[in-house]
């Protein structure tokens, strides 16, 4: 597994998770860094989905803690990294979409590629680059297959940075996949996020970002596609990291 930097904080373990304490500038540094120095490695942004997702698929969970560098991206991952260390208490969330633009904007389009996302070229347009200069993306058929990884991979060569917008498990399947043909990139899985970055899907109000309150707003606004996520699914991840805590004192 490709090293981390020797100036990032020490990890704390939160249900059985490495997470990093790092705000955002810092993980985009150490991000840029790894991938322009040939270090590679895979960039996971933990949130109570996964969490949740982990406890009822535990071999996903075990996928998931292959990652080099996991960041909090959930309040309820950062209150418990807190809670477990009190050198955390100044811990921000990183949110993946703010992760993924800042690096998008110091990133070049030859250092880029993109694999999924419902138009991820409007989201390059949203943020003033060019979708038409030389960024690599694909928008086809996508097969967790180690074939298709191995062709993939051909067409991937040079790229630093690899964001995967596919959903999970997919995208992370994909990461296991690629990761050992292309060592010294950088694969993030994104999800959703070029929508958000695109507008087609609205963010919440600044204000329910900072009181963590992002999920009842998309609830209220996707009540059909998202009720069981949010009030049937994620409720066991979070008497996970309950318990979690709970453990230590």
């Amino acid at each position: 597994m490709p090293e981390r930097a020797d100036t990032l904080p020490s990890p704390t373990n939160v249900c059985g998770f490495e997470i990093t304490p790092v705000d955002l500038p810092t993980l985009v540094q150490e991000t840029l860094a790894a991938a322009r120095d040939g270090r590679g490695g895979w960039m996971l942004a933990l949130n109570l989905d996964l969490v949740a997702r982990s406890r009822r698929e535990p071999e996903y969970g075990e996928l998931l803690r292959k990652a080099t560098l996991t960041f909090a991206d959930g309040f309820p991952i950062v209150w418990a990294c807190k809670k477990k260390n009190r050198a955390n208490a100044g811990m921000p969330r990183v949110a993946g979409v703010d992760y993924t633009r800042e690096l998008l904007m110091n990133l070049s389009p030859q250092e880029t590629a993109i694999i999924g996302g419902q138009n991820p070229r409007a989201a390059l347009s949203k943020l003033g680059l060019n979708p038409d200069g030389e960024y690599f993306i694909f928008d086809g058929k996508v097969e967790v297959t180690d074939a298709w990884a191995a062709e993939m991979a051909t067409s991937l060569e040079g790229r630093k940075v690899v964001f995967l917008a596919l959903g999970v498990p997919k995208q992370e399947k994909l990461i296991c996949l690629l990761r050992p043909l292309l060592p010294s990139a950088i694969f993030i899985g994104v999800g959703g996020t070029f929508d958000f970055l695109a507008g087609i899907i609205s963010r919440a109000p600044v204000w329910m970002q900072d009181r963590g309150l992002e999920w009842l707003y998309r609830l209220s606004t996707e009540p059909k596609r998202l009720w069981r996520r949010y009030l049937v699914e994620y409720p066991p991840g979070a008497m996970s990291l309950l318990r979690d805590v709970r453990a230590r004192n």
